[in-house]
């Protein structure tokens, strides 16, 4: 598959997993017992871990495209970004703590880092829309 149809294609699921991602959080389930309450935290964490993964891996390929340049991990893609003033200090630290966070999330588990980053997931949100809007901008 030729690289500019590869983007698209990336793009067009990040775009569906922020949203997603964005709905799950924008919904209360009052009532619900603690089990039930444990699986809606499960879920959001999940939608955070896929949406991560794939912003990441959305933006390789972007700088690849675009800019000519080939990182095979996330924070050195999101530095690519910056330092070719795509995304401003404030984003780039929020994406770097987004991959921290995933990275916790997925080597070790201990609930009292879940609960940190699960109250961090509005905050991570954010920084996905706001790479969202870089990536869709510039024309592929």
């Amino acid at each position: 598959m030729e690289l500019a149809e590869k983007f698209k294609r990336t793009l067009e699921s990040l775009i569906q997993a922020v949203g997603s991602f964005a709905q799950s959080l924008d919904r209360n389930f009052p009532g619900l017992d603690s089990v039930g309450t444990d699986l809606i935290k499960n879920g959001r964490i999940q939608k955070f871990e896929y949406s991560t993964e794939l912003a990441w891996k959305t933006s390789k390929l972007f700088a690849e495209l675009q800019l000519g340049i080939i990182s095979n991990s996330p924070k050195g893609t999101y530095r690519v970004l910056f330092q070719e003033n795509l995304i401003d200090e404030d984003l780039f630290l929020a994406l770097h703590k987004g991959i921290e966070d995933r990275n916790q999330l997925s080597h070790i588990y201990r609930e009292e880092m879940y609960d940190l980053v699960y109250a961090d997931l509005p905050g991570h949100l954010i920084a996905l829309q706001r790479l969202l809007t870089v990536l869709t901008i510039i024309p592929s």
